[in-house]
């Protein structure tokens, strides 16, 4: 199942790309969502680099997830994929795409369950709402943070 959520924000693309480039960031972004903890990652998203989560599912199941990092360019994107967790099929690309108004940040998933957690099904009827639910969330943490920690506009805008 493909998922894209999309926010613009008043700071630059170079900005909001550098931000993300921290994987402890993370941590900030989700510090606040119910039942998350940032468990490792290797300081950087290039190529190779894994970063490691767990969720709390229901309140109380603990589920550990592993991404690799398998994307990298700067400035405009980066994603990684799953190496870990429930998931048959979980890839996330980041895209930062500069417009007058500021950077679309672009967030693209492809998900899917692996058969024994209720695959296709419980991917469109439980992980479709939390996913949304998610990055509702995580939108409104990167907004708080532009405002509050990140210059908008320090960086010269490229074309």
């Amino acid at each position: 199942m493909r998922f894209c959520f999309e926010q613009t924000l008043p700071v630059s693309r170079g900005v909001l790309f550098r931000f993300h480039e921290d994987p402890a960031h993370l941590g900030l972004l989700l510090a606040e969502w119910p039942g998350f903890r940032l468990l490792r990652h290797a300081g950087h998203i290039q190529p190779g680099a894994e970063t490691w989560f767990e969720q709390q599912v229901g309140g109380f199941l603990p589920v550990v997830m592993g991404f690799r990092h398998m994307v990298y360019e700067p400035d405009c994107r980066f994603g990684e994929t799953l190496i870990h967790g429930p998931f048959e099929r979980f890839t996330h690309l980041h895209e930062f795409d500069e417009t007058a108004e500021g950077t679309v940040v672009r967030d693209i998933l492809e998900v899917q369950l692996s058969w024994q957690y209720g695959g296709r099904f419980a991917t469109q009827h439980i992980v479709a709402n939390a996913l949304n639910s998610a990055f509702d969330f995580r939108q409104r943490s990167l907004r708080e943070l532009v405002s509050n920690r990140l210059e908008p506009d320090s960086d010269s805008r490229t074309e």
